[in-house]
């Protein structure tokens, strides 16, 4: 029943002595406990809302954790990778092993890359990009007259983040005319 339902059963009420008193006071006890209850309720959403935004902060937390934890991991197969010896004077056998062995560190190397991108974690694109301080830190500068003044030139250390967020900024050179 609503409030106006129970008004209009209450002004119906031929008038007794002492119920028009008692009928006031249950009225304002009945608006007491419905404002307490809006209040609880709204304490009680407020609640679950900081809930979930604290439960998303922790999730983020976990998630950057782990991966600056595997971020040196991942630079160390980048460095593998970039420095591969010269097997053109081994043995064709040895070529052969060493491709395998090779491919196998590739491959590790890529699944710790969809291991991050899986938390959220993705690399920085620097390499043609103009600098930018929010995710570049300068290791240096060359001079490039075919590329723009302010131009990324190169990666030295890859950068990651997490949406917006900047887990590690990528060191750069930078290309200054």
């Amino acid at each position: 029943m609503s409030d106006e339902e129970i008004k209009k059963e209450v002004e119906g009420v031929e008038e007794v002595e002492g119920v028009t008193e008692s009928t006031t006071g249950l009225e304002a006890k009945c608006e007491e406990y419905l404002g307490g209850w809006k209040r609880a309720l709204a304490d009680y959403e407020n609640l679950k809302r900081s809930s979930a935004q604290t439960l998303n902060e922790d999730r983020r937390r976990v998630r950057m954790n782990v991966a600056e934890d595997l971020l040196p991991v991942i630079d160390n197969f980048g460095y593998v990778t970039k420095h591969v010896p010269d097997t053109s004077e081994c043995s064709d056998d040895f070529k052969k092993k060493f491709d395998t062995w090779f491919q196998g560190i590739g491959h590790i190397d890529r699944q710790f890359t969809e291991a991050l991108r899986g938390l959220g974690v993705e690399a920085i694109d620097s390499v043609g990009k103009p600098f930018d301080p929010k995710l570049h830190e300068a290791g240096g500068s060359k001079k490039d007259e075919s590329k723009a003044d302010g131009e990324v030139l190169e990666e030295v250390i890859k950068g990651w983040k997490i949406g917006d967020l900047v887990i590690r900024p990528a060191k750069v050179i930078v290309n200054e005319i």
